[in-house]
């Protein structure tokens, strides 16, 4: 099985056990806490999924690392069962599971938007309503900038690409040059 079902079964699961306590957006929070912290610690990453280290010393190096973060009661629960059950390797995927389960149960969706140059606030807010009424829910944007694509917007939304970039443009028009 891969890493990333596996990992949508364990978000699932944390998914409901968050929602039959109302702490989605805790659990969400603190849960991504936890693996920012995994995914930037090399050291971190080591210790608790190295065979070599003892369970004893890797619930220890965990616990001091969910009381850092003061972790809910939840999360450090399923967090211990991931270090037992030998999946904590997988906390990065399973963060991005939740994240996106979370921001679908909650309504909201993430748009990439890629630009060329920085947008004024009011297309920002232009833009996101645009994406608001295409998809029907609140959206959060995160704007990327790249030269590359010269002028237009490059937008995803989940799996959606909409490419209104002057690079695709140019391509296609190069495309069809060529096939004459």
């Amino acid at each position: 099985m891969s890493q990333g079902v596996i990992a949508r079964r364990y978000a699932k699961a944390l998914i409901s056990l968050a929602e039959k306590g109302k702490e989605l957006e805790k659990t969400g929070q603190h849960f991504s806490e936890l693996a920012e912290a995994y995914k930037n610690s090399a050291e971190l990453r080591e210790a608790l999924s190295d065979t070599k280290v003892s369970t004893e010393r890797k619930q220890g190096v965990l616990k001091e690392i969910l009381s850092k973060i003061k972790a809910p009661a939840l999360v450090d629960t399923f967090s211990r069962y991931l270090l037992a059950k030998r999946r904590i390797v997988l906390l990065p995927h399973i963060e991005s599971a939740f994240n996106l389960l979370l921001q679908e149960k909650l309504g909201r969706i993430e748009a990439r938007v890629t630009v060329a140059h920085e947008l004024p606030t009011a297309t920002v807010e232009k833009l996101e309503k645009s994406i608001s009424g295409y998809s029907g829910k609140d959206v959060a944007i995160s704007i990327t900038i790249d030269p590359a694509i010269i002028g237009g917007i490059v937008t995803r939304i989940g799996s959606v690409v909409i490419d209104g970039s002057i690079h695709t443009q140019l391509n296609q028009i190069r495309q069809t040059i060529i096939r004459g």
